[in-house]
């Protein structure tokens, strides 16, 4: 019996001269010794062999041919396995095999150990990690128990390299020792070099990094490179330190050879309820000039970001985030926010969800990131009133706050469902935003937004029920009210019609949706033909013109919204009087997976007061196709194939004429090694919002795999009726289980043609398990 509790512990602890780099065995992780494991020698254990042989004259066990060992989730495999009283070793020979419980494989041609099993040898090893990495070394020796030292090894994460033995690795690194700390929980690299496809592009200098079982370890990061003509060329190097198991800080310092050094500093810290970040980044610029004639033309550039969320219990939590820069440009021209974003947020929250309800109150404020402006290509003729572009910070509303309180009763009234919405806005800004806008050939001001302060409060309280007819049709009562009170303190003279002071309005409705849904079942699928009228009336609406405007200026008719109560996307404006909608609903389900959506209809103005005819300090219903008392037509069709292809169609066409007034067609496929996706849109001109000519544009983007793992891609945004491309761009990627190599040329027009062309190059380098390096350059134009 001693002899197979010799041979169990063999099992059991074999993987201990070959723990594998970049993934350490659990065991380890928790810190436990083999001796540790050894002790636990109790258990069932399977053995099979073709021969088993005890020398009772040298206390030699040998189990030989076959040999199979199965203990506590490990499973050894060998030819021959002895065990020599004498000499207090452990051998393991003739191919040996390891399969670890947690799914490493340790191969090796003969594995030795002493009867403590803290110290071994190994030869011919290889580790494959369920990190899906591989270590192979011609050596490896355990010593004190707690370190593994593998003599000319070689890593590498190409996990697919198994199935292609006679290639070499996409990339590998290989150095003359690889120390494997089990105390430390930590590998060092010793004399390494860089191998790319076999061919070695010279050394590295030797190196540490934690196992992956260490999620947080104090040390230097891998940097990331950095490549522009505006700050120069750069690394971003990094130093990463816990504070204790809930805190941790990221010191970093980004040489740039033009401007000088960018430091950062980003603190994180978690709660039993939340947790919370906040990062500062600062640099002194050496070349300011490189950003002549914008906010960045100044020596001390930063910004400061902090963001966090907390949880007074599982229904109700509380944040914050905010963005502060000195300038509108810093975090584009140093890469902080990714340089695609206008605006940066800051919002106060607090919000709770209730299985029928639910809470939100925020404060908002917004940090302009894109530069002042003055383009007579944007509206023509130009803006006299407020010139586009310009103070733009200024024209930037602050809510505070925001309030929103909506919910349905938990229980049936008047054996229907009652649903309420409250809602508490106040906005200030500190400059007008206006354009000009042709009236019956007439420039007249069109306002965005408002110099002063305006507060709303609102409450809508709606009941509805549904109703089954005998012939399987559908109708759905609909009854509510809407009250509104405004506060308006205009500070604008030259806007004098909104109402100073206090107004209040109150709107009852009452509707009826009536629906007569027909199944058509057949051998290839299902259909669905629903036709559907519906008729709201309410009191006609007040203060058109008279009152702001800041939630419900987006009024885009189309299949999404032509059935409902209103067609407003907010509550400063509520559609008035009655009016009836009427359409079709078409569905197609095949049992292949296909299926194809069908809508179209139109909406009449019946009675009272049309609210989308009159005009609003915006004016933004004009062109809404809902002005007269016949509307457009809309439609929208979605097609899916099932196979690859979806494509989605919707527009708006004039009620007498069928001229196109709005549409978008969007197409999306995957054929083969080919992805692609086309967006087609078509605006009519809107003169009463300053745009006097037809909009039209392509929008579109391909990628396609040319071979295994490459593939060339490209994206395009191109202006039919200008005849010139907007923004264009192409690239090339290389991508496999190790390494992802991208590089993509853009030029990008801003929609102007009178600005200078941006033509940046972007390029990024991804190593699997040791980090990423990405940059970009602009171009002189």
């Amino acid at each position: 019996m001693r002899a197979l509790a010799h041979l169990t512990r063999l099992a059991l602890l074999a993987g201990a001269i070959a723990l594998p780099p970049l993934a350490a065995a659990p065991a380890a992780a928790q810190g436990v010794i083999p001796g540790d494991i050894a002790a636990q020698t109790e258990g069932p254990m399977l053995l099979e062999a073709d021969e088993l042989i005890y020398d009772t004259n040298t206390g030699t066990v040998v189990a030989q041919g076959n040999v199979f060992i199965a203990y506590s989730g490990y499973q050894l495999f060998a030819g021959r396995v002895i065990y020599d009283q004498a000499g207090d070793q452990l051998t393991a020979a003739g191919g040996v095999r390891l399969e670890e419980p947690e799914g490493n494989v340790v191969v090796a041609r003969n594995l030795t150990l002493s009867e403590d099993l803290k110290d071994g040898f190994a030869e011919g090893v290889r580790v494959d990690t369920i990190y899906r990495t591989r270590l192979a070394a011609t050596d490896a020796e355990r010593r004190d128990g707690s370190v593994t030292i593998f003599n000319n090894a070689g890593y590498t994460p190409c996990w697919t390299c198994r199935r292609r033995p006679d290639q070499p690795p996409t990339w590998a690194i290989k150095a003359r020792t690889v120390v494997y700390n089990e105390d430390k929980r930590e590998l060092r690299f010793e004399q390494p070099h860089f191998d790319l496809l076999g061919l070695s592009l010279g050394p590295l200098p030797s190196f540490t990094i934690p196992d992956p079982t260490v999620r947080r370890k104090s040390g230097f990061v891998t940097p990331t490179g950095v490549i522009n003509n505006l700050i120069g060329v750069g690394a971003r190097i990094p130093y990463f330190q816990t504070l204790g198991p809930h805190r941790d800080i990221t010191v970093a310092a980004t040489p740039l050879s033009r401007q000088g050094v960018l430091g950062d500093v980003e603190y994180r810290q978690r709660f039993y309820n939340g947790a919370f970040n906040a990062r500062a980044a600062g640099i002194y610029q050496l070349d300011p000039d490189a950003f002549d004639n914008q906010s960045g033309d100044r020596n001390i550039r930063g910004s400061f970001y902090s963001q966090g969320e907390f949880y007074f219990n599982p229904r109700w939590r509380w944040g914050w985030e905010t963005t502060l820069t000195t300038d509108r440009s810093f975090l584009d021209d140093y890469e902080q926010n990714g340089g695609a974003d206008l605006t940066a947020p800051t919002t106060l929250f607090l919000e709770g969800l209730g299985i029928h309800n639910h809470f939100e109150a925020r404060l908002w404020g917004f940090r302009v990131l894109q530069e002042d402006y003055n383009s007579t290509q944007v509206l023509n003729p130009p803006n006299p009133f407020s010139p586009v572009g310009s103070r733009l910070q200024g024209k930037q509303a602050v809510a505070h706050p925001v309030i929103d309180y909506a919910g349905v009763v938990d229980r049936s009234v008047l054996s229907g469902e009652l649903a309420y919405a409250l809602n508490f806005t106040s906005v200030s800004r500190q400059q007008t935003d206006a354009f000009g806008a042709f009236v019956n050939g007439t420039l007249t001001p069109r306002f965005r937004g408002v110099e002063g302060t305006f507060t709303r409060g609102s409450a809508e309280v709606s009941w509805r029920k549904r109703l089954a007819g005998p012939l399987g049709q559908i109708l759905t009562p609909y009854a509510g009210v809407r009250g509104n009170v405004f506060i308006v303190a205009n500070r604008d003279a030259n806007v004098p019609q909104l109402n100073e002071g206090v107004t209040g309005t109150i709107m009852p409705a009452a509707g009826l949706t009536y629906r007569w849904p027909w199944l058509v079942a057949a051998s290839w699928g299902t259909q669905v033909i629903e036709p559907i009228a519906e008729i709201y009336a309410r009191t006609n609406e007040i203060g058109i013109g008279d009152l702001p405007n800041e939630d419900a200026q987006s009024v885009v008719f189309d299949d999404t919204n032509l059935f409902g109560p209103t067609k407003f996307s907010g509550f400063d404006r509520a559609e008035g009087g009655v009016r009836a909608n009427v359409g079709v609903r078409y569905t197609a389900q095949t049992y292949g997976g296909g299926s194809l959506a069908v809508t179209v209809g139109q909406s009449y103005h019946v009675a009272g007061r049309n609210s989308y005819r009159i005009p609003d300090i915006l004016d933004s219903t004009g062109a809404s196709g809902l002005s007269e008392d016949v509307s457009d037509f809309v439609g929208g069709v979605t097609l899916d194939t099932g196979g690859g292809l979806v494509v989605t169609a919707k527009g708006r066409f004039d009620d007498e004429t069928m001229d196109m007034e709005r549409a978008e067609v969007a197409g999306a496929a995957r054929v083969g090694p080919l992805s692609s996706q086309v967006t087609y849109a078509f605006l009519a001109a809107q003169p009463d919002l300053g745009y006097v000519v037809d909009r039209e544009e392509v929008h579109g983007a391909a990628s396609l795999r040319v071979f295994d793992r490459v593939r060339v891609f490209g994206q395009l945004r191109y202006d039919v009726r200008g005849g010139d491309f907007i923004r264009n761009g192409i690239g090339a990627a290389y991508d496999d289980d190790a390494l992802s190599l991208s590089v993509a040329y853009s030029e990008d027009r801003g929609g102007n043609p009178r600005e200078p062309t941006d033509r940046t190059i972007f390029f990024r380098l991804g190593l699997r398990t040791l980090g990423d390096v990405s940059g970009s350059s602009g171009l002189a134009n």
